[in-house]
Protein backbone atom coordinates (compact mmCIF):
# COMPACT_ATOMS: atom_id res chain seq x y z
CA UNK A 1 0.00 0.00 0.00
CA UNK A 2 1.07 3.57 -0.63
CA UNK A 3 -0.20 7.12 -0.31
CA UNK A 4 0.31 10.02 -2.71
CA UNK A 5 -0.45 13.59 -1.64
CA UNK A 6 -0.06 16.85 -3.57
CA UNK A 7 0.67 20.19 -1.92
CA UNK A 8 0.25 23.42 -3.88
CA UNK A 9 2.19 26.66 -3.41
CA UNK A 10 -0.37 27.86 -0.85
CA UNK A 11 0.34 24.92 1.47
CA UNK A 12 -2.98 23.20 0.73
CA UNK A 13 -2.82 19.40 0.50
CA UNK A 14 -4.88 16.88 -1.44
CA UNK A 15 -4.47 13.14 -0.89
CA UNK A 16 -5.07 11.34 -4.17
CA UNK A 17 -5.05 7.84 -2.70
CA UNK A 18 -7.83 6.66 -0.39
CA UNK A 19 -9.90 9.45 -1.93
CA UNK A 20 -13.37 8.57 -3.30
CA UNK A 21 -13.06 11.35 -5.88
CA UNK A 22 -10.16 9.69 -7.74
CA UNK A 23 -8.68 6.31 -8.65
CA UNK A 24 -4.98 6.33 -9.52
CA UNK A 25 -4.23 3.93 -12.36
CA UNK A 26 -0.50 4.60 -12.84
CA UNK A 27 2.43 6.58 -11.42
CA UNK A 28 5.51 6.71 -13.62
CA UNK A 29 8.90 8.12 -12.57
CA UNK A 30 9.30 6.82 -9.02
CA UNK A 31 12.33 4.68 -9.92
CA UNK A 32 15.93 6.00 -10.00
CA UNK A 33 16.39 8.59 -12.78
CA UNK A 34 18.58 8.08 -15.81
CA UNK A 35 22.19 9.26 -15.77
CA UNK A 36 24.24 10.86 -18.52
CA UNK A 37 27.75 9.41 -18.86
CA UNK A 38 30.30 11.58 -20.66
CA UNK A 39 33.31 9.77 -22.12
CA UNK A 40 35.99 10.28 -24.76
CA UNK A 41 37.25 7.75 -27.27
CA UNK A 42 41.01 7.53 -27.64
CA UNK A 43 42.80 6.35 -30.76
CA UNK A 44 44.43 2.97 -30.39
CA UNK A 45 42.56 2.07 -27.19
CA UNK A 46 39.54 -0.13 -26.75
CA UNK A 47 36.48 1.43 -25.18
CA UNK A 48 36.52 5.02 -23.92
CA UNK A 49 37.80 7.20 -21.07
CA UNK A 50 35.27 8.27 -18.47
CA UNK A 51 35.00 12.05 -18.03
CA UNK A 52 31.96 12.83 -15.92
CA UNK A 53 28.42 11.78 -15.08
CA UNK A 54 25.26 13.46 -13.86
CA UNK A 55 21.62 12.62 -13.20
CA UNK A 56 18.87 13.90 -15.42
CA UNK A 57 15.95 15.74 -13.90
CA UNK A 58 13.01 13.55 -12.89
CA UNK A 59 9.63 13.45 -14.61
CA UNK A 60 6.70 12.06 -12.61
CA UNK A 61 3.49 11.28 -14.46
CA UNK A 62 0.31 10.56 -12.51
CA UNK A 63 -2.66 9.06 -14.35
CA UNK A 64 -5.99 8.90 -12.57
CA UNK A 65 -9.69 8.36 -13.16
CA UNK A 66 -12.06 11.10 -11.98
CA UNK A 67 -15.14 9.80 -10.20
CA UNK A 68 -18.47 11.62 -10.07
CA UNK A 69 -19.36 14.37 -9.87
CA UNK A 70 -16.68 14.48 -12.58
CA UNK A 71 -16.71 18.21 -13.33
CA UNK A 72 -16.44 19.24 -9.71
CA UNK A 73 -13.70 16.74 -8.88
CA UNK A 74 -11.72 17.50 -12.05
CA UNK A 75 -11.76 21.25 -11.36
CA UNK A 76 -10.60 20.55 -7.80
CA UNK A 77 -7.46 19.00 -9.29
CA UNK A 78 -6.66 22.23 -11.12
CA UNK A 79 -6.26 24.00 -7.77
CA UNK A 80 -3.41 21.68 -6.80
CA UNK A 81 -1.87 21.11 -10.24
CA UNK A 82 -1.53 24.55 -11.84
CA UNK A 83 0.49 24.54 -15.05
CA UNK A 84 3.98 26.12 -14.61
CA UNK A 85 3.50 26.47 -10.83
CA UNK A 86 5.35 24.54 -8.10
CA UNK A 87 3.91 21.45 -6.47
CA UNK A 88 5.27 19.15 -3.77
CA UNK A 89 4.46 15.44 -4.02
CA UNK A 90 4.50 13.31 -0.87
CA UNK A 91 4.88 9.55 -1.33
CA UNK A 92 4.74 6.99 1.46
CA UNK A 93 4.99 3.22 1.34
CA UNK A 94 5.89 0.53 3.87
CA UNK A 95 9.55 1.56 3.96
CA UNK A 96 9.94 5.18 2.88
CA UNK A 97 8.16 8.43 3.65
CA UNK A 98 9.47 11.06 1.22
CA UNK A 99 8.66 14.14 -0.81
CA UNK A 100 9.93 15.79 -3.98
CA UNK A 101 9.47 19.32 -5.36
CA UNK A 102 8.61 19.99 -8.97
CA UNK A 103 6.66 22.11 -11.44
CA UNK A 104 3.52 21.14 -13.30
CA UNK A 105 4.36 21.00 -17.01
CA UNK A 106 1.15 19.47 -18.34
CA UNK A 107 -2.38 18.49 -17.34
CA UNK A 108 -4.29 16.56 -20.00
CA UNK A 109 -7.91 15.39 -19.78
CA UNK A 110 -9.80 12.73 -21.71
CA UNK A 111 -13.21 14.36 -21.44
CA UNK A 112 -15.19 11.86 -23.48
CA UNK A 113 -14.09 8.57 -21.98
CA UNK A 114 -16.77 6.63 -20.16
CA UNK A 115 -14.96 7.84 -17.05
CA UNK A 116 -12.88 10.99 -17.37
CA UNK A 117 -9.13 10.40 -17.17
CA UNK A 118 -6.59 13.02 -16.13
CA UNK A 119 -2.84 12.81 -16.64
CA UNK A 120 -0.57 15.18 -14.69
CA UNK A 121 3.12 15.62 -15.63
CA UNK A 122 5.45 17.07 -12.97
CA UNK A 123 9.03 18.05 -13.84
CA UNK A 124 11.44 17.83 -10.87
CA UNK A 125 14.73 19.71 -11.56
CA UNK A 126 16.33 18.15 -8.45
CA UNK A 127 15.75 14.42 -9.00
CA UNK A 128 16.27 13.02 -5.49
CA UNK A 129 13.49 12.24 -3.02
CA UNK A 130 13.83 13.81 0.44
CA UNK A 131 12.83 12.18 3.73
CA UNK A 132 9.79 13.89 5.22
CA UNK A 133 11.29 13.78 8.74
CA UNK A 134 14.64 15.41 9.51
CA UNK A 135 17.06 13.89 12.03
CA UNK A 136 18.87 16.06 14.59
CA UNK A 137 22.12 15.35 16.40
CA UNK A 138 23.13 17.69 19.24
CA UNK A 139 26.70 17.72 20.44
CA UNK A 140 25.56 18.88 23.88
CA UNK A 141 23.07 16.92 25.96
CA UNK A 142 21.45 17.39 29.34
CA UNK A 143 22.31 14.76 31.97
CA UNK A 144 19.80 14.33 34.77
CA UNK A 145 21.28 14.60 38.29
CA UNK A 146 18.03 14.32 40.25
CA UNK A 147 17.64 11.04 42.16
CA UNK A 148 15.62 9.63 45.03
CA UNK A 149 16.28 9.72 47.92
CA UNK A 150 17.68 13.23 47.97
CA UNK A 151 18.58 15.97 50.36
CA UNK A 152 19.18 19.65 49.70
CA UNK A 153 21.95 21.32 51.63
CA UNK A 154 22.16 25.04 52.23
CA UNK A 155 24.19 25.60 49.06
CA UNK A 156 21.58 23.92 46.84
CA UNK A 157 22.01 21.04 44.37
CA UNK A 158 21.93 20.88 40.55
CA UNK A 159 18.99 19.04 38.97
CA UNK A 160 20.88 18.55 35.69
CA UNK A 161 23.97 19.71 33.85
CA UNK A 162 24.95 20.10 30.20
CA UNK A 163 27.55 17.60 28.98
CA UNK A 164 29.54 19.06 26.10
CA UNK A 165 30.30 16.48 23.40
CA UNK A 166 33.05 17.56 21.00
CA UNK A 167 32.71 14.55 18.65
CA UNK A 168 29.60 12.81 17.35
CA UNK A 169 28.59 10.26 14.73
CA UNK A 170 26.21 11.83 12.20
CA UNK A 171 24.02 9.24 10.46
CA UNK A 172 22.97 9.62 6.84
CA UNK A 173 20.12 7.11 6.53
CA UNK A 174 19.62 7.70 2.82
CA UNK A 175 21.24 5.99 -0.15
CA UNK A 176 22.86 9.13 -1.59
CA UNK A 177 25.47 11.63 -0.44
CA UNK A 178 23.69 14.66 0.95
CA UNK A 179 24.39 18.09 2.37
CA UNK A 180 23.65 19.06 5.96
CA UNK A 181 22.32 21.98 7.97
CA UNK A 182 24.61 22.94 10.89
CA UNK A 183 23.57 25.34 13.64
CA UNK A 184 26.13 26.90 16.00
CA UNK A 185 24.73 28.64 19.07
CA UNK A 186 26.85 30.78 21.40
CA UNK A 187 26.02 30.84 25.13
CA UNK A 188 28.95 33.21 25.64
CA UNK A 189 31.71 34.80 23.55
CA UNK A 190 33.28 32.38 21.02
CA UNK A 191 36.17 33.13 18.66
CA UNK A 192 36.42 31.47 15.23
CA UNK A 193 34.27 28.31 15.39
CA UNK A 194 35.62 25.28 13.54
CA UNK A 195 33.96 22.05 12.36
CA UNK A 196 35.88 18.97 11.21
CA UNK A 197 35.00 15.77 9.40
CA UNK A 198 37.36 13.50 11.29
CA UNK A 199 36.97 10.71 8.72
CA UNK A 200 38.10 12.77 5.73
CA UNK A 201 40.06 15.62 7.34
CA UNK A 202 37.80 18.20 5.68
CA UNK A 203 37.04 21.30 7.72
CA UNK A 204 35.02 24.49 7.78
CA UNK A 205 36.41 27.44 9.73
CA UNK A 206 34.49 30.69 10.18
CA UNK A 207 36.65 33.67 11.14
CA UNK A 208 34.02 35.38 13.25
CA UNK A 209 33.74 36.33 16.91
CA UNK A 210 30.37 35.25 18.24
CA UNK A 211 28.56 36.95 21.11
CA UNK A 212 26.14 35.40 23.57
CA UNK A 213 22.88 34.64 21.76
CA UNK A 214 24.38 34.54 18.26
CA UNK A 215 23.37 31.71 15.94
CA UNK A 216 25.38 30.73 12.86
CA UNK A 217 23.62 28.54 10.28
CA UNK A 218 25.69 26.62 7.73
CA UNK A 219 23.78 25.02 4.85
CA UNK A 220 25.73 22.66 2.59
CA UNK A 221 22.69 21.26 0.76
CA UNK A 222 22.73 21.35 -3.03
CA UNK A 223 21.46 24.63 -4.51
CA UNK A 224 21.14 26.06 -0.96
CA UNK A 225 24.76 26.64 0.13
CA UNK A 226 25.02 29.52 2.58
CA UNK A 227 26.56 30.71 5.86
CA UNK A 228 24.54 33.25 7.85
CA UNK A 229 24.53 34.65 11.37
CA UNK A 230 21.52 35.79 13.36
CA UNK A 231 22.33 38.53 15.90
CA UNK A 232 19.70 40.65 17.66
CA UNK A 233 17.10 39.80 15.02
CA UNK A 234 19.36 40.72 12.07
CA UNK A 235 20.69 38.13 9.61
CA UNK A 236 24.09 38.74 8.02
CA UNK A 237 25.99 36.86 5.32
CA UNK A 238 29.24 35.22 6.51
CA UNK A 239 30.37 33.63 3.25
CA UNK A 240 33.26 36.08 3.18
CA UNK A 241 34.35 34.91 6.66
CA UNK A 242 35.06 31.33 5.52
CA UNK A 243 38.74 30.48 5.82
CA UNK A 244 40.49 29.42 2.62
CA UNK A 245 40.43 25.64 2.22
CA UNK A 246 37.06 25.23 3.91
CA UNK A 247 34.88 22.49 2.41
CA UNK A 248 31.12 22.31 1.93
CA UNK A 249 30.52 19.07 3.81
CA UNK A 250 28.73 16.16 2.16
CA UNK A 251 27.57 13.17 4.21
CA UNK A 252 28.10 9.71 2.77
CA UNK A 253 25.44 7.04 3.48
CA UNK A 254 25.95 5.61 6.96
CA UNK A 255 28.18 6.98 9.74
CA UNK A 256 30.03 10.29 9.44
CA UNK A 257 32.23 11.39 12.35
CA UNK A 258 32.38 15.13 13.08
CA UNK A 259 34.01 17.29 15.74
CA UNK A 260 33.98 21.00 16.57
CA UNK A 261 36.10 23.51 18.47
CA UNK A 262 37.00 27.20 18.47
CA UNK A 263 40.12 29.33 18.86
CA UNK A 264 38.73 30.60 22.17
CA UNK A 265 35.93 29.53 24.54
CA UNK A 266 34.77 26.41 22.69
CA UNK A 267 32.81 25.44 25.84
CA UNK A 268 30.48 28.34 25.03
CA UNK A 269 29.56 26.77 21.70
CA UNK A 270 26.63 24.42 21.05
CA UNK A 271 26.47 22.50 17.77
CA UNK A 272 23.52 20.79 16.08
CA UNK A 273 23.49 18.80 12.81
CA UNK A 274 20.19 18.54 10.91
CA UNK A 275 20.10 15.85 8.21
CA UNK A 276 17.46 15.26 5.55
CA UNK A 277 18.04 11.81 4.02
CA UNK A 278 17.84 11.57 0.22
CA UNK A 279 16.95 8.65 -2.04
CA UNK A 280 17.24 7.77 -5.71
CA UNK A 281 13.88 6.06 -5.85
CA UNK A 282 11.04 4.56 -3.82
Amino acid sequence: MYTLTAENKYGEKLELTHNPCYDITEIDGLYPPEAVINSTKTAGMDGAVFNSAYMNSRTITVTLVVNGPAEENRIQLYRYFKTKYPVRLYYKNGIRDVYIDGYVSKVSVEYFNQKQTVQVVVECPLPLFNATAESRTEFSTVESLFEFPFAIDSGGIPFSEIQIGKQESIINGGDMETGVLIRLNAVGNVVNPKIYNTDTGEYMIINQEMQKGDEITINTRKKQKSVTMLRDGTVSNLIGKLQAGSTWFSLIPGDNLFAYEADEASDNLRCTFIVNDQFEGV
